[in-house]
């Protein structure tokens, strides 16, 4: 599977910017509230600073939102249905070419 991972980052930091923007905050009062300096919380919006769950999770309770919106859909590809090892038999998630297929087949 191939995956993006700067992009991802870099789609995940459009997106905290966008809903901090919304909520009229600034960098440094979103970064005080979760407790990280604001040049870090800076690097989140660029795409520079890899995300750990814990401050996503923040993130969607700070901005009152679910979580999923924060973090891009994954790229969905038919052309494989090969389960992903540790889930099999679950119907929610498959291995595809190019990123990974979520639902039932």
């Amino acid at each position: 599977m191939n995956f993006d991972r700067d992009g991802f980052y870099r789609e995940v930091g459009l997106r905290v910017h966008m809903q901090r923007k919304r909520a009229k905050l600034t960098q440094g009062e979103v970064a005080s509230d979760l407790c990280m300096p604001r040049a870090t919380y800076a690097n989140v919006e660029s795409g520079r600073q890899r995300v750990p769950v814990d401050v996503v999770w923040r993130l969607a309770v700070l901005f009152n939102m679910p979580i999923h919106t924060l973090l891009p859909e994954p790229i969905r590809d038919s052309r494989s249905t090969a389960t992903l090892p540790g889930l099999a038999g679950t119907g929610q998630l498959y291995a595809a070419a190019g990123g990974v297929k979520v639902g039932a087949e």
